[in-house]
């Protein structure tokens, strides 16, 4: 176990940064980089006032900003980036900018402050495409159609490739992660788990788009934080790309919010609406790689994950009123 590094996490404030920082702030000092401080995620926690964590404002698209803010540190993990499909189709450009000159900025910035000992990207398991089972690496593929929504997926793959080139050319010992739909409490950014729990706790219907027969795995966010703290200890996960996910979770969005509404004691009903926006059919990541590198497997069985989630949402209901 290392402990006693300097760990910036860019995008730190938010729903994995703030996660991570509960697990990591007990043993290092804490790093986080952030554009939104005062209204994210870490609020809902003491992390604030933590002796080991540190709080810079900034923006990654800033690289004398994210230079001086990494200067010092051992270990980065970059979250930074636009979150939510409909904040992302409606922004396409600042989330292509976020993403690949924020990574572009943080890679920079671990060759010109001196060596760090791990940098690990977070991108997306979205880069699969569509209709992708079990994603392996192999099988990335981003459609070139005119679709906003893919502009998050295109940047984060554009992301990977970054980070190989800096691995290749420069020796930046980097890893890149791949979450598969992570879920818990103090999340503030919309997913469709997060808005069926607020709609079924407040007895509203649950909208599902299309017929509800798309498939998604559903990784819990303690098992999420297992894997990539993983990635930080491992010498063997240097130079490579990982699945984060919890396969067996895998159901489909219509089974997702009939199992909340259960879980919820709610009496809200599943209405089916037309897409406002491209899907994604199938997303479910083949595990094995982890497994056999980092030793990771998720554990969370996904009754007891929603159950956790639920209860969050519940004690802080007043707070998502904007998705009812």
């Amino acid at each position: 176990m290392i402990t006693g590094e300097t760990i910036a996490i860019t995008g730190g404030a938010g729903f994995l940064g703030t996660h991570l920082t509960k697990r990591l702030a007990e043993q290092h000092q804490v790093r986080i980089l952030d554009t939104d401080i005062s209204s994210n995620s870490i609020n809902y926690t003491s992390l604030i006032d933590h002796p080991n964590v540190e709080l810079i404002q900034g923006d990654v698209c800033d690289a004398q900003f994210v230079r001086q803010a990494l200067s010092g540190c051992d270990v980065i993990i970059h979250l930074a980036a636009l979150l939510g499909v409909e904040r992302v189709v409606a922004n396409a450009r600042r989330t292509m900018d976020t993403i690949v000159l924020g990574t572009r900025n943080v890679l920079e910035a671990s060759c010109q402050n001196g060596p760090v000992r791990r940098v690990i990207n977070v991108s997306t398991s979205e880069i699969y495409g569509n209709t992708t089972v079990q994603g392996d690496a192999a099988a990335a593929s981003i459609s070139g159609a005119n679709d906003p929504r893919m502009s998050y997926a295109a940047a984060k793959l554009l992301g990977e490739h970054l980070s190989w080139s800096y691995y290749r050319d420069l020796g930046v010992k980097v890893v890149n992660v791949r979450p598969f739909n992570v879920y818990g409490p103090l999340r503030k950014t919309s997913n469709a788990l997060s808005v069926f729990i607020v709609r079924a706790l407040a007895g509203k219907d649950l909208l599902v788009h299309g017929q509800g027969g798309q498939l998604r795995s559903w990784c819990y966010v303690d098992d999420f934080c297992d894997g990539l703290i993983a990635c930080l200890q491992r010498d063997e996960a240097v130079g490579q790309d990982f699945n984060i996910g919890n396969a067996l979770t895998t159901c489909t969005i219509h089974d997702l919010a009939k199992r909340i509404i259960r879980l919820s004691g709610s009496q809200s009903r599943v209405r089916y609406i037309e897409h406002p926006y491209s899907d994604i059919n199938v997303r479910a990541p083949g595990g094995d790689k982890a497994l056999r590198l980092l030793g990771y497997e998720a554990r969370c069985d996904i009754d007891e994950g929603l159950q956790h989630t639920i209860d969050w949402y519940r004690d802080h209901l007043k707070d998502f009123q904007h998705w009812l």
